[in-house]
């Protein structure tokens, strides 16, 4: 045996070593940009294989390439892809700027994703720059508002920190969750809305219980910062979003978080200083004696005492909206992150202070927040990524809205006479306001509704490459994350308040408690391969958990003793505790193929089970999906040098959302006999075992490019069709049972299109202008029911306009009655269509100038809030003569459906820019090297609305919630936190 190594082992090195040499070879190279500047991080893949590089600071990388591949692949955001053949020497690979965004990467599965322009769906992407890079949204759901084609947006509040509800092509479900699910960094957060009790009996009184859906309260998705955002891709329908199965149903949007990249660090400083004011008032009618006596006096004051408050007023009068919100908020927006790596280690860190100030005096939000974002490559063949977000916010947001008690602002200023003077007095007392039980500005200085959140977010995942051989790859990816947060809302009136001096029970306080914890652990296999030089393969098989609680717990107290804020010792003590718990067990296995980027497709199935669904929590429903794209002008046939891009698509895909937590459950009812505490059956039945509504949706679009891709157009049209949607069954009243909670009662159908267009109009050494044009618009209608027309709960109030659900018609039509006193359905509330024109403009080579205009037509709203002021008298046209000869303040109050509902279309210039780019010669010449980059500028948003409507804002809804049973509130407007426009200085330095 020592014989046979001494004499052949040499002979076999020899052999073998050239072969395994010739197996793969070392490829180095230099990529740069058209001006020949190295562009560091780009990209480099070997076409067909998995083996990729990235170009460290000097724009080189080394990689090898495994044998009978002959090109690579090389990306850069911002640039166009290029494929280029491997030859002898180091290769020297300049990318141009890519104007069209094709070359971006949109998620197509759990584990995979693929270049827009393979891409078979309609996703909508937002970058880094589009979501930031013109103004500072305070908030997330505020910076995509008017960027997201097929969405409806609309703010809950104008308060400051957030809360808006969201809505994909059109209506998802009638009784469940309106709102999308969010995934950020691959792993599923929690957006809901929790309530803070402002809205219940012993506050606002806009509910007569102690739990209600009138707090306004922010959506939790609020609490990130848009800063740490790379990207926004929103999986508008079932199409898309099937990969998400049974929590898809309304639509996914999926957050993908800023990290490092390749080379020497990296310290971004940015400072942001500025104001809000109020975007408008909506004025007051002023008095006369004359007036007074047409009135019959004054709301809830008699015409003789309202004359003597107007003679002892001497002609003066005050402006109530200006004295509440005509404050200036104050703006500081700091923030500093270092970013780099190696070809190992990528990291990226941050860390921001934000805080403004509200036009309101003591309201205002603040947010704290700290992200490390660290990237590693273990091994040739182990990388693994880990996130983790620690925030903390505080949010003021005052009392407005719906109100049954004095102590909404925007509820009782409208039947204040602006003759009398509610301004609190030097000595510190607040005047007595005649006819009203509250003086408001009292409400403004002592009354409290605040929320302090703290939320950690931590993500990991890891990919292991069990396989490389050749051009076959197969890998395993394991993915992890919890989501930790904890709200703690306060609100509080104090024992001596104007309103207590009459209460049995003087002042109030409510603690409340909102724990949620979202985990979330998936596990996959991607195995890819290349037949022949062009065929792609990618096959995956992923089984994921993930896992829900949320528990929400408050006491409450009633007869404070005095500066006592103790809920515990006070005369009635209330407390509420509600746990909700839920797991998803799925697995989801997909196929997709790639024809030399000419014909691309992809088949693929979900699986779900969920605790959800009751006793039917052991079976696994199924979502499908396929799609398949054609690049026509990637044939060999095509030659055109106009059109150079055809791309005909389709897709089709199911996805559901399962009911509320409490739906499958029959609650027995809590009695007293003889002071036993005993239980009784429900007259309110759970459906034991309840299935979930299922969307199926097919889209068919097609993407045309022009001039190299300079223009580009995006067409699509979709139906969306919503089977057994669930919603409350009234039963016969022999049954003992007034009802089932939820149970599947029809089929409704969405249809829509939506159009983008796209182009570099001018291109030029010290001048640029790109433009972009997006237009949608969607149809619902009811194609199903089993029960008779019904008015949907919390979707207006009565004859002032609501919500039905009846066969064939829409249900975000709104019910009221005409001047006869009939039943009829007047306008939608959903827009006739939508469209935003986004603008950016480079001019004299370092000034940068960008604006977002943004329009929705069409779109109808039920508004009380002029109601109000005609009622109180001070609508500013209130004493204008009528028809019926008659102040037209007077004839409005009528009650058919065309006093309250209105067209609440609008032009907003969301978003406007302007930078300048401080020179790299005159930095260098001043500092050295020490500073890289200085950037300065000017923005605003909210800029500029041009609109008809009465309100002050036509976007607002109050009662819009994402939780389960808010899916048809929206569109009703009653005395909201009046918007506000942002004004922002900026400076951004580079080390």
């Amino acid at each position: 045996m020592r014989r046979f190594f001494g004499t052949w082992l040499p002979v076999l090195l020899g052999l073998v070593l050239p072969l395994l040499a010739a197996a793969q070879q070392t490829v180095k190279g230099r990529i740069t940009d058209p001006a020949g500047n190295p562009l560091q991080g780009a990209t480099v893949q070997v076409r067909g294989a998995q083996t990729s590089t990235q170009s460290d600071e000097n724009g080189n990388f080394t990689i090898s390439v495994p044998a009978g591949s002959n090109r690579l692949e090389v990306s850069f955001v911002g640039f166009q892809t290029q494929v280029v053949s491997i030859r002898s020497g180091e290769l020297l690979i300049q990318l141009k700027e890519d104007d069209s965004n094709l070359n971006e990467v949109v998620v197509t599965g759990l584990a995979s994703t693929i270049k827009k322009s393979n891409a078979a769906n309609s996703v909508a992407r937002i970058s880094a720059k589009e979501l930031t890079g013109s103004t500072r949204p305070p908030t997330l759901d505020g910076a995509i508002s008017g960027k997201i084609p097929g969405a409806q947006i609309t703010a809950n509040s104008g308060a400051p920190g957030g809360g808006v509800s969201i809505r994909l092509r059109g209506v998802s479900t009638v009784a469940g969750s309106s709102q999308p699910l969010f995934v950020i960094d691959g792993v599923i957060v929690n957006n809901d809305q929790f309530a803070t009790g402002t809205g219940t009996r012993a506050f606002t009184g806009a509910t007569g219980l102690d739990a209600g859906t009138q707090d306004q309260a922010p959506n939790r998705i609020a609490d990130i910062n848009p800063a740490d955002i790379e990207s926004v891709e929103v999986l508008k329908g079932p199409s898309a979003s099937a990969i998400y199965g049974s929590r898809a149903g309304a639509g996914v949007i999926v957050i993908t978080t800023k990290r490092g990249k390749t080379g020497k660090a990296r310290i971004t400083i940015n400072q942001d200083a500025g104001f809000t004011k109020a975007s408008k008032f909506l004025g007051s009618s002023d008095w006369s004696r004359e007036k007074i006596q047409t009135y019959g006096g004054a709301y809830n004051i008699s015409e003789e005492d309202a004359l003597d408050l107007f003679d002892a007023a001497n002609g003066r009068t005050w402006d109530y909206e200006k004295m509440v919100w005509g404050h200036t908020g104050k703006i500081n927006n700091t923030s500093l992150n270092v970013s780099g790596g190696n070809d190992r280690t990528r990291y990226y860190i941050a860390g921001s202070y934000q805080r403004e100030t509200g036009i309101q005096k003591k309201t205002g939000y603040t947010r704290k927040s700290f992200r490390m974002n660290l990237d590693h490559k273990l091994t040739d063949r182990i990388d693994f990524k880990v996130s983790s977000n620690f925030i903390n916010s505080y949010a003021s947001r005052g009392f407005t809205g719906n109100d049954n008690n004095g102590v909404s602002l925007t509820y009782h200023l409208p039947y204040i006479p602006n003759f009398l003077d509610i301004a609190r007095r030097p000595d510190g007392s607040y005047p007595l306001i005649p006819g009203r039980a509250q003086n408001p500005m009292e409400i403004v200085d002592r009354a409290e509704n605040i929320e302090k959140t703290n939320r950690f977010l931590n993500s990991g995942e890891m990919n292991i490459k069990l396989l490389s051989r050749g051009k076959s790859t197969l890998k395993l990816g394991l993915r992890g994350g919890v989501d930790f947060l904890v709200s703690e809302p306060t609100v509080y009136l104090p024992e001596d308040l104007q309103l207590m001096r009459e209460a049995a029970l003087k002042g109030a306080i409510r603690l409340t408690t909102n724990k949620s914890r979202y985990t979330y652990m998936q596990a996959g296999l991607n195995f890819n391969t290349t037949v022949g030089k062009n065929l792609e393969l990618t096959t995956g098989l992923v089984f994921l958990r993930d896992d829900q609680r949320t528990d929400q717990s408050y006491i409450q107290g009633e007869g404070l003793l005095p500066a006592q804020r103790n809920p515990s010792i006070a005369q009635r003590v209330t407390s509420g505790n509600i746990i909700n718990r839920s797991s998803v067990v799925a697995f989801d296995a997909s196929q997709e193929l790639n024809w030399d980027d000419k014909i691309i497709g992809r088949v693929g199935v979900r699986a779900d089970k969920s605790t959800l669904s009751g006793l039917n929590f052991d079976k696994y429903y199924y979502y499908p999906r396929a799609a398949v794209a054609i690049n026509v002008a990637n044939f060999g046939f095509w030659n055109s040098n106009v059109i150079t891009q055809v791309k005909p698509r389709a897709a089709y895909g199911e996805a559901s959302g399962f009911p509320s937590f409490d739906a499958v459950y029959s609650n027995l009812l809590g009695v007293n006999y003889g002071g036993e505490l005993g239980s009784i059956p429900p007259t309110l039945l759970g459906l034991s075992a309840l299935d979930p509504e299922r969307a199926q949706e097919i889209e068919f679009g097609l993407d045309l490019g022009f001039l190299q891709n300079r223009i580009t157009l995006e067409a699509t049209w979709y139906s969306k069709k919503v089977k057994d949607f669930l919603y409350p069954y009234t039963l016969a009243p022999g049954t003992g049972v007034t009802s089932i909670k939820l149970f599947p009662v029809g089929d409704l159908v969405n249809k829509g299109i939506e159009i983008g267009l796209n182009a570099q109009i001018i291109k030029r050494a010290n001048f640029d202008w790109s433009s972009s044009i997006q237009f949608w618009n969607n149809r619902t209608e009811v194609t199903r029911l089993a029960i008779p027309p019904s008015y949907v709960a919390s979707s207006g109030f009565g004859t002032y306009g609501r919500k039905r659900i009846a066969l064939g018609t829409s249900p975000t039509a709104w019910w009221g009655v005409d001047t006869a006193g009939n039943t009829v359905r007047y306008k939608d509330y959903q827009p006739d269509f939508q469209l935003s024109w986004n603008n950016n403009i480079r001019f004299a080579k370092n000034f940068d100038f960008n604006m977002l205009w943004h329009t929705s037509q069409g779109g109808y709203n039920a508004s009380l809030t002029r109601l109000l002021k005609d009622e109180g008298g001070t609508t500013k046209d209130w004493s204008t003569i009528g028809k019926s000869g008659d102040p037209v303040g007077i004839e409005r109050q009528g009650s058919e459906i065309t006093n309250f509902v209105f067209d609440a279309s609008y032009i907003r210039l969301r978003e406007l820019g302007l930078y300048y780019t401080v020179p790299t010669k005159f930095l260098e010449s001043g500092f050295g090297k020490v500073i890289q980059s200085v950037r300065l500028g000017f923005s605003a948003q909210n800029l500029v609305t041009i609109t008809d409507y009465y309100g002050y804002d036509p976007e607002v809804s109050n009662f819009n919630t994402g939780n389960a049973g808010g899916a048809l509130t929206g569109g009703v407007d009653l005395a909201p936190f009046p918007l506000a426009k942002r004004y922002f200085f900026h400076l951004n330095i580079g080390l």
